[in-house]
């Protein structure tokens, strides 16, 4: 017996705890693992394990500082939207932090290196992902990455690139007299972890992804995708192979960033479509390389 499975919209309440889960997960890979380490893992909070080292403070209160003045420079460059949407994750990271620095004792992994980059990485990475496929961003150096792309159009990719080298590498001259560069080539292989576990929580192993979305309501999506997200869409008319009844494709090429509002998009419209999502592994020509707001 054949049994759909209709599209579901995810609802703010759900989006948001969601989100709020995926946080956990990162403070928790942070605090049990990567810190006690001193991982410098890339980020605003990496960048906090150095300058805790620096002045003794909290690093929770470190990720606040910058994450706040980060969040203000971009309600200055980027507008208000992306302000509004970062604010949530920029906050409750540095406060769930903080809870953990005050109240939960990390554990004791006897300064062993290879469980620290692997749970601390796998940690993370299903956080993060988690917090992407609901729509959530983590704030941080996500800001200046939007802005040297908005500004002077430096690809995603290299920005991420550049500010986690450049942050592993202060983590590696800071540490330098404590663990030579081991250090810092183990906070790399959490960073190839963890990104590589964030792509396969948002849609699988491959960060761009072509959907494929078979609808009795086209025009209403496809205008939906256009406005919300800017992606371009194919129209294909097909055949049901087995009704015979003449149906309407839609094709388009996204981004793990954009998978969630494109979901729920189709949820929204037509929960009773048919909705599949490939690996993108190789594109050529017009693809706008870019993260969503």
């Amino acid at each position: 017996m054949s049994r759909r499975n209709p599209l579901r919209q995810i609802t703010k309440v759900e989006q948001y705890l969601m989100i709020g889960f995926g946080i956990l997960l990162m403070a928790a890979g942070f605090h049990f693992f990567l810190i006690p380490l001193r991982l410098v893992a890339g980020g605003v909070t990496g960048l906090g394990i150095v300058l805790e080292h620096l002045f003794n403070l909290r690093i929770s209160l470190f990720v606040l500082i910058l994450n706040g003045l980060l969040l203000l420079l971009g309600l200055v460059v980027l507008g208000k939207t992306i302000f509004l949407k970062s604010i949530y994750g920029s906050l409750l990271f540095p406060a769930i932090l903080f809870l953990m620095e005050r109240f939960v004792t990390p554990f004791d992994i006897q300064e062993d290196y290879v469980i620290g980059a692997l749970f601390g990485g796998a940690l993370v990475g299903i956080g993060f992902g988690l917090m992407l496929k609901y729509g959530g961003t983590s704030g941080g150096t996500d800001i200046p990455v939007k802005i040297l792309y908005k500004k002077f159009h430096v690809p995603v990719s290299t920005s991420v690139y550049l500010f986690d080298g450049i942050i592993v590498a202060t983590g590696i001259i800071v540490f330098f007299g404590e663990n030579g560069v081991l250090a810092g080539l183990y906070a790399l292989i959490a960073i190839a972890i963890s990104g590589k576990l964030a792509d396969i929580v948002v849609v699988g192993g491959n960060t761009k992804k072509a959907m494929q979305i078979i609808t009795d309501r086209p025009d209403a999506i496809k205008q939906a995708i256009y406005d919300g997200v800017s992606r371009g869409v194919t129209v294909v008319n097909i055949k049901g192979g087995y009704t015979n009844l003449d149906k309407t494709m839609l094709v388009t090429v996204i981004t793990r960033q954009e998978y969630y509002a494109i979901r729920n998009i189709i949820a929204r419209i037509d929960e009773r479509a048919f909705v599949y999502v490939t690996p993108a592994t190789e594109i050529h020509g017009e693809f706008l390389e870019r993260e969503s707001d």
